[in-house]
């Protein structure tokens, strides 16, 4: 106590001043419209200028779970553009699923790609525990990427459709002609459409979709456009580059596809029919 007397005592003429200052300000401003706007103005400044800096700190601090939640909403936006009508195995209480659509779509980080070599495969930071398991077809909002080779709890491999043990099933988009994907080990950007009939029209720029035979992969997904054809095998079949809708040597996201109803359609298909005698 006796410290604090003896502060006020040595720095009195100071505290003083300072008081009587503070008094002349706070009248004047009040006193002087045009002070007193002033003085407002400048404390607005101050004021916006922090939380201007505080908002941007807090956006950085959860950009993950912005990102996270874009992901997700692509991916419903996704489910949704993939709604083809009926379905065999009737609702399915998870998330992004819907009645009316039989795909359900986890969106997940491409974390490791290859391209470079004859036979790539993707990494994927998703595996069982949200779902994901073999045969299932990945894209991205831009066209396809591959199917799922192999998935443990928290990753998934993906063989990409730049690897040269895949064939995948295409067709031109706005026909019935269906064709063969493949890629020979060589352009990342170029995949070929083989075993298409020569009676085809093909146009160089016409697009190429996921044919509706497929039942790893959702009907009209983009692949990409004509570049060139060719007949081979003795004029009987074209052969057709394609030039890829997706950069497959640069991948950041994409979504795994789950056909709700592939298990019921292998089933039928695999069912033989018997003439009672």
């Amino acid at each position: 106590m006796q410290q604090i007397i003896n502060f006020l005592i040595k720095y009195r003429n100071l505290l003083l001043y300072m008081s009587l200052m503070t008094l002349a300000l706070v009248f004047t401003i009040q006193s002087h419209s045009y002070h007193y706007n002033a003085f407002v103005h400048s404390t607005g400044n101050i004021t916006g200028s922090f939380l201007s800096t505080r908002n941007h700190i807090y956006d950085y601090l959860n950009l993950a779970d912005e990102n996270e939640r874009l992901r997700k909403e692509n991916a419903l936006l996704r489910m949704k553009s993939l709604s083809t009508g009926d379905t065999l195995l009737g609702d399915e209480t998870t998330f992004l699923f819907s009645e009316d659509v039989p795909y359900r779509v986890f969106p997940a980080r491409v974390i490791k790609n290859d391209y470079s070599k004859r036979d790539n495969f993707l990494t994927l930071d998703i595996g069982s525990e949200q779902g994901v398991k073999e045969d299932m077809g990945v894209i991205t909002t831009d066209g396809i990427v591959g199917i799922i080779d192999i998935s443990n709890k928290r990753f998934s491999r993906v063989i990409s459709i730049l690897n040269s043990e895949i064939s995948l099933n295409a067709q031109i988009k706005g026909s019935n002609i269906i064709g063969s994907l493949t890629w020979d080990g060589k352009d990342p950007y170029i995949m070929s459409l083989v075993d298409v009939p020569r009676l085809a029209q093909v146009t160089k720029g016409d697009t190429i979709i996921t044919g509706r035979q497929s039942t790893t992969f959702p009907p009209d997904v983009l692949i990409g456009t004509i570049k060139s054809a060719q007949l081979v095998e003795n004029g009987s079949r074209y052969q057709i580059e394609v030039t890829l809708f997706n950069d497959m040597t640069d991948l950041g996201t994409a979504y795994v596809i789950k056909n709700r109803d592939k298990k019921a359609l292998t089933i039928i298909d695999t069912l033989t029919v018997r003439n009672d005698e």
